[in-house]
């Protein structure tokens, strides 16, 4: 039987844990892209002497940066602009004593599902950057392995 929860606020709890939990990972992710690009990059740079003379290196460098600013935008803080939460204070000088009621205000329904939706909106927008960063990001190795049997071929 489906009894219903004692706290209410309970499954909106579970819900901000789950995001948080989902924004690390979608950094860490973030991270390991930034070492994987720039482990690509690094035989294109190596063999750029050996490329055509109509292919510059800051054409054949685009895509890598392009990935380089998408995996950036995932790695950039986002901060709530819309709704203030009562307990959920980001400011540049504050003191201890800004937090001093923090633990005496209970969150009430409305803020919780307010603070879900502002976290559920940067979640997507950290896995949009995130998915166009990693398949272009996929588009530069076939790039690169073009790249490097061009130059293989021509030595």
């Amino acid at each position: 039987m489906n009894k219903p929860d004692s706290n209410p606020t309970q499954p909106y709890r579970g819900l901000i844990a789950g995001y948080t939990d989902a924004i690390r990972v979608s950094d860490f992710k973030a991270n390991i892209g930034f070492l994987f690009v720039m482990f690509m990059m690094l035989p294109i740079l190596y063999n750029y002497t050996r490329f055509p003379s109509y292919l510059p290196i800051p054409l054949v460098l685009l895509p890598f940066l392009i990935v380089y600013a998408c995996l950036f935008m995932v790695l950039l803080p986002r901060f709530p602009k819309r709704g203030r939460a009562k307990n959920f204070v980001v400011a540049r000088n504050l003191t201890p004593a800004d937090f001093d009621n923090v633990a005496e205000v209970e969150d009430d329904i409305e803020q919780l599902k307010l603070r879900c939706a502002i976290m559920s909106e940067i979640l997507w927008w950290k896995t949009q950057f995130l998915r166009a960063g990693l398949l272009l990001s996929i588009v530069c190795v076939f790039i690169t392995i073009f790249l490097l049997y061009y130059v293989w071929l021509t030595t």
